[in-house]
């Protein structure tokens, strides 16, 4: 790739940076600036251009928030816009919601959990269940707590069935009449319809990707912790964490610092607090808030974030589980631990590089494709600067 680049204006630490031909996408660029705090001053801070601007100047982007760690220190860098067309920039404090990347926090809920004494990884989660779920077995092996968090359950990749016309009726609903709608689906609604579940495959035996199954696993949680899962998680983020921005339910103010999300056909998508039970789990946070929360979980000084990375399904070096965290190596044989997250209007990726001790976090305001942000990422990882 060659670029060239012409700084057309600075402004409050802002630059208009124009110029790029690029082979990378297969759909026109555009060829008008790319707004960015990018100072361009270091090899790293380059780096993170050479690969951004491509995607940036593709005519879906919208904005990219991108923090990496590397060498003890933190760096962040803001593209793009938080809405189009309003020339506002995202910052390192802009809210994105992070899709199934909310799942890791889950899964270092159970291992809090187990270092808690308060259950084991290998408990049949009927023992934590009102009622009787005599389904919830396989030719007599339960579904137990590690087999939520690995993807293993065999539960249903769908809670609740409805109907043709309940869902025609669904689809005409905008997108905050469907919030509404499966915010009145409540844990005590995933507990009915799980009387229903039929595993479709033996506990512990075979992999497929599950969001019902997290969901359930927050469930339990609750009931262990006897909590909201509100309250649980955003207490538990604060006190090991430190982070104060990572939450499902956003203040009015809050709110304010929220990225529309875009759809295709590109669509804005306000946000919405969305506190139900169907789907997966979802919890919103900012690029400074994940990138504490990934360097945490680089140097694993807790005793719950070193027992989530453990592998619980697969084989080293294929890819494998940890809890709620997923397991592989890189190109280059280094390995890898991350989650990726999809929503209405966002993509994010959260990965760690334990060998190299690098951490990255991308959050962008659209999902028109996650495999390009990981592509982006895998860039990014083998442009980076040697200590």
């Amino acid at each position: 790739m060659r670029y060239a680049l012409f700084l057309l204006a600075s402004a409050a630490g802002m630059l208009l940076i124009d110029g790029c031909t690029t082979s990378h996408a297969q759909v026109p660029a555009s060829s008008q600036p790319v707004l960015t705090d990018n100072p361009l001053r270091t090899a790293l801070d380059s780096a993170v251009h050479r690969v951004v601007l491509p995607y940036m100047q593709q005519p879906e982007a919208a904005g990219l928030s991108i923090g990496v760690y590397q060498q003890g220190r933190q760096r962040f860098y803001n593209y793009g816009e938080v809405e189009k067309g309003t020339g506002r920039r995202p910052t390192a404090t802009t809210y994105y919601d992070m899709g199934s990347v909310s799942k890791t926090f889950v899964g270092t809920l159970l291992a809090q959990a187990v270092i808690d004494k308060k259950v084991q990884l290998t408990d049949d989660i009927r023992q934590y269940l009102p009622g009787q779920y005599p389904n919830l077995e396989y030719q007599g092996r339960p579904v137990r707590l590690v087999d939520l968090s690995n993807h293993t359950s065999g539960l249903p990749g769908t809670a609740h069935v409805y109907t043709a016309a309940t869902k025609q009726r669904l689809d005409q609903l905008n997108l905050a009449e469907k919030t509404a709608h499966y915010n009145r689906y409540s844990a005590d609604s995933l507990l009915a319809d799980m009387h229903r579940f039929q595993l479709v495959t033996e506990p512990g035996t075979t992999y497929r990707y599950n969001g019902v199954a997290t969901l359930v696993l927050q469930l339990l949680l609750e009931r262990i912790y006897q909590q909201p899962y509100e309250q649980l998680v955003t207490g538990y983020v604060r006190k090991q964490f430190g982070l104060h921005d990572t939450k499902r339910v956003l203040s009015t103010k809050e709110q304010t610092r929220y990225a529309i999300g875009y759809t295709r056909p590109y669509l804005p998508q306000a946000h919405l607090n969305y506190t139900g039970y169907w789907g997966g789990p979802n919890l919103s946070s900012t690029a400074a808030d994940l990138l504490r929360y990934a360097q945490a979980n680089l140097q694993e000084r807790l005793p719950a974030v070193r027992l989530a990375h453990q592998r619980t399904w697969g084989s080293t070096p294929e890819s494998g589980m940890g809890l709620c965290w997923m397991l592989d190596t890189d190109a280059q044989g280094n390995k890898r631990v991350y989650h990726n997250g999809k929503s209405t209007g966002y993509n994010t990726r959260l990965v760690l590089y334990p060998d190299t001790q690098v951490a990255m976090v991308l959050l962008v305001n659209e999902n028109s494709s996650q495999d390009r942000l990981t592509a982006l990422e895998e860039s990014l990882k083998r442009l980076l600067p040697r200590p």
